[in-house]
């Protein structure tokens, strides 16, 4: 699929989109490097928005007693955590994929650090659609 595809989906999803296709690459990554963590990564992350969900609707419920500064806490961590979970995710995927194309299947593919920071999903996504365009140049 292009890679305007997957933004335009993400857009109209209000990012939803943009988090399955991140599971979707996640799971391609790990037939091609089964030692790949980016899946679990990626569940980690999810597990911590969900945790911090909770945690704010406790402390919205508690809110008389004054907890704006800890509900703040708790999301400027929250959101740390968050973000380090996603990076180790998509940086492990990148990882796997320059693995298997420059060894297992040698194309020489060369993924840069600030795209992958930048632009993660997107910027496989675009790679995965030249990767399939080459290959069946190759097999035809």
């Amino acid at each position: 699929m292009h890679w305007l595809i997957v933004l335009f989906l993400s857009g109209i999803t209000w990012g939803l989109g943009a988090i399955a296709w991140a599971f979707y690459q996640a799971s391609f990554v790990k037939k091609l490097d089964p030692g790949s963590n980016a899946t679990k990564m990626l569940l980690a992350c999810g597990a911590v928005v969900l945790l911090q969900i909770g945690i704010q609707v406790v402390l919205i419920g508690a809110a008389a007693s004054g907890t704006g500064a800890v509900m703040s806490l708790v999301a400027m961590l929250g959101n740390v955590a968050v973000l380090a979970l996603w990076l180790m995710a998509i940086f492990g995927m990148r990882s796997s994929l320059q693995q298997h194309y420059n060894e297992s299947e040698p194309i020489g593919l060369k993924l840069s650090g600030v795209m992958t920071f930048f632009f993660s999903i997107f910027y496989f996504q675009y790679h995965f659609s030249r990767i399939a365009a080459w290959k069946q140049g190759k097999t035809s």
